[in-house]
């Protein structure tokens, strides 16, 4: 239920997730170059929080997913240690495809824009 500040609290958790996360990762390792936090889902009981993280190849995705899983309690801690939440959320983290998609669907419209003016 919105707040009167006119968003909920998984909203603003969330938001608070995003930004440790992402300040961490700048200050940790070089390993997290060229990913990109694409948003943050916390759960209803703020218990767990899912960062969904996109890069640009799947080398990259190899890379990004051995980099959290070396650095997961470091951000973990850090996100317990910039909050004043009574309970952090758990995190998790997973490869967001959905700018890949979107991409994907760009060239294919490209593509058939291309088809359509060959035919004129």
């Amino acid at each position: 239920m919105p707040t009167a500040h006119g968003y909920e609290r998984t909203d603003r958790v969330a938001q608070l997730v995003r930004g440790i996360v992402a300040s961490e990762m700048e200050r940790l390792d070089e390993s997290f170059e060229g990913i990109v936090i694409a948003g943050v889902d916390v759960d209803r009981e703020l218990s767990v929080a899912v960062v969904h993280y996109d890069v640009r190849d799947d080398d990259a995705a190899d890379r990004a997913a051995a980099a959290f899983d070396e650095h997961h309690h470091r951000l973990q801690r850090a996100l317990g240690a910039s909050t004043s939440l009574r309970r952090t959320p758990t995190l998790r983290f997973r490869r967001d495809r959905g700018a890949v998609a979107a991409e994907r669907i760009e060239d294919l419209l490209a593509d058939l824009s291309d088809l359509r003016d060959e035919e004129s």
